[in-house]
């Protein structure tokens, strides 16, 4: 025999308090708490923090009671109990599998409750039960699996992180008679380095550096960057070698691993005390020149070679340096970023960016304005390095010291000792 309407409105009274009492105790344990809710950039089905899976869970609980109380003033045939389930599926895809089943079990006092304080029979009322306890029962099972499933995301992207690391050295902030600042950017979300290549060397002689782009995205992008590089530090290693000899060692490498359509662009550099810069440009954009009277000139040079892996004819190129001529090297990713409506990004606009006197808040300033260019989404991975040439250390001066990370960027020194250019080389 099912109750009277007013045994049901007794229970529903007694009901209602006891949510309020369980939402006033709620709401004082969030209130001693600080913080808000956000989501965790690791991934998008979590909710990091304490205070932020109680208040996503207190928000399902009243939603789910406030439903019952939906589905019990509508009368029956029109609302099902099994739409209860809702909270607990909701819950699964975020909150811990202890919580999901706090809230499942929630659900289903409630559906029971529903059940006997409504009229019907016997039959409907367990068949709405029925559907209730399997909805319940795979958001469960959804919350346990999705858990176990984030767990081993987080160990491969510990080992990601790690594996990264060791690939993309830590740039040094000082070489002999230059000062260096770079960033590098994924295109991938996920990662901290992509397919393109920036290594330093900083030789206590003659520092060299090596900025490229393989070809395509992906694994494979990454693996022959990773050759690039490590063939690189390898070259740079062996005494006696000169430029073109260090890139005719990366480019076998590279030709040993590459595919049959792959290929790296590359710019090999080495800056000498004296004022020179020599490069071998390999298929890839020159680098720029803001001379200290605030020209802005491509260094292009007297004959390109072809990429990486591509047999190239290597070729030095030597240019002249003064103390205060700040040379951005970056990878296509930075020309081929494009806004709204299409249109390139332009270096020529961001000259009072690169003149900032911090060397670091220059290269930051440039790739803020880079991502406020492309709206936060890149389609390719960007490198950039931006170096400031200093004057050669006087007799008797630590060179160590006077390149200490820290000091503030060089500016109005007088031009390094240039020695007469020569014949064939680019200036």
């Amino acid at each position: 025999m099912w109750p009277e309407r007013e045994g049901r409105d007794s229970w529903m009274a007694a009901f209602v308090a006891g949510i309020r009492t369980f939402a006033r105790r709620a709401s004082r344990s969030v209130a001693r708490r600080t913080g808000g809710i956000a989501l965790d950039a690791s991934g998008p089905a979590t909710l990091p923090g304490r205070n932020a899976r109680l208040v996503f869970a207190v928000a399902l609980l009243v939603s789910i009671t406030a439903s019952a109380v939906l589905v019990y003033a509508a009368g029956p045939g029109v609302v099902a109990a099994a739409w209860l389930a809702v909270g607990p599926l909701l819950a699964s895809l975020v909150l811990s599998p202890r919580i999901t089943a706090v809230l499942a079990g929630w659900t289903l006092v409630l559906g029971v409750g529903l059940g006997l304080a409504g009229p019907g029979s016997l039959r409907m009322a367990l068949a709405h039960l029925g559907v209730l306890m399997l909805l319940v029962a795979f958001a469960v099972a959804n919350a346990v699996l999705r858990a176990a499933a984030q767990r081993r995301l987080g160990q491969v992207r510990a080992v990601a992180r790690v594996a990264q690391s060791a690939l993309l050295r830590e740039v040094p902030t000082a070489v002999t008679a230059g000062r260096l600042a770079s960033r590098y950017v994924s295109a991938s979300a996920e990662a901290r380095v992509g397919g393109d290549v920036l290594e330093v060397v900083a030789d206590p002689v003659h520092p060299r550096w090596l900025v490229g782009d393989t070809r395509g995205k992906g694994l494979p992008a990454v693996r022959l960057a990773s050759i690039a590089m490590t063939s690189f530090r390898d070259a740079c290693a062996q005494p006696g070698l000169s430029l073109p000899e260090v890139a005719r060692v990366v480019d076998q490498s590279v030709t040993r691993a590459a595919g049959e359509e792959d290929f790296v662009t590359a710019v090999f550099a080495e800056l000498d005390p004296g004022g020179w810069l020599q490069l071998v440009t390999c298929g890839h954009p020159p680098p720029l020149r803001l001379a200290a009277d605030g020209e802005l000139r491509a260094l292009t040079p007297g004959t390109y070679a072809k990429p990486l892996g591509l047999h190239p004819d290597l070729r030095p190129s030597t240019f002249s340096v003064s103390a205060g001529d700040r040379l951005l090297f970056y990878t296509d990713g930075l020309l081929e970023a494009r806004d709204r409506e299409g249109r390139y990004f332009r270096l020529e606009d961001c000259l009072d960016t690169l003149r900032h006197p911090d060397l670091q808040a220059a290269v930051d300033g440039l790739l803020d304005r880079l991502l406020s260019h492309a709206r936060r989404r890149l389609n390719d991975d960007v490198a950039l390095l931006l170096l400031e040439a200093a004057p050669p250390a006087r007799p008797g001066q630590d060179a160590a010291a006077d390149l200490a990370p820290g000091r503030p960027a060089v500016t109005g020194h007088r031009p390094l000792e240039v020695a007469a250019a020569a014949p064939g080389h680019a200036d």
